[in-house]
C-alpha cells in the first residue's frame, strides 16, 4: 500500500524529484542546489538569487511510500492448501473453510505489523517514493536572494 508522507516535501520538475526535506523551504532549497540557481558574488564572498529565480514557482508535494500489507487470506489458502502435510491433506477437507472476515482482517492486521517490524529491525525497508499530487510555490515566498528561509 503506497501511504502519503505529510510531513516530508519533495520538489518536482521535468520528471525528476527530490529527495524527501522537512519543509517547503527545505525541498525549495534542495531544487535550488540541483539545478545551480545560486550565484556566487566573489567580490562579496556571498551566495545569492537572481530576481527572476525568485519570482519562479517550484512545483512540491509530499512523498507516498510503500508499506507493506499481509493478505491473512492468502496465508489462510497457503497453510490450508500448500503447506499441509500429504499425510494429512485428505482428512481436512474443513480446516480452514470457514474463517469469519473479521478474524481475516485482524489476520492480515497483525502479520501486516509483524512483517514491518521485521523488515524495519533488519535495514530491508524500501527507500523508493512517489510523488503524485503537487501544488505551485514561488520560490521568493520562501527563500529570499542571499538563499535564507524566511
Amino acid at each position: 500500500m503506497l501511504e502519503q508522507d505529510k510531513n516530508q516535501y519533495c520538489w518536482c520538475f521535468d520528471g525528476d524529484a527530490g529527495d524527501p526535506q522537512g519543509s517547503i523551504e527545505e525541498a525549495i532549497d534542495d531544487f535550488l542546489n540541483y539545478y545551480g540557481h545560486y550565484c556566487w558574488d566573489e567580490k562579496n564572498d556571498v551566495e545569492y538569487l537572481e530576481q527572476d529565480v525568485l519570482d519562479d514557482y517550484v512545483e512540491i508535494g509530499h512523498p507516498y511510500k510503500y508499506v507493506p500489507e499481509v493478505d491473512g487470506e492468502q496465508v489462510i489458502w497457503r497453510v490450508a492448501d500448500d503447506w499441509m502435510d500429504d499425510e494429512i491433506i485428505e482428512y481436512s477437507d474443513d480446516y480452514m473453510r470457514n474463517v469469519k472476515g473479521k478474524h481475516i482482517d485482524e489476520l492480515s492486521d497483525e502479520l501486516s505489523k509483524v512483517f514491518q517490524a521485521w523488515e524495519k529491525r533488519h535495514g530491508y525497508e524500501n527507500s523508493a517514493y512517489v510523488v503524485m499530487k503537487t501544488e505551485q510555490y514561488r520560490i521568493g515566498d520562501y527563500i529570499d536572494s542571499n538563499g535564507n528561509y524566511k
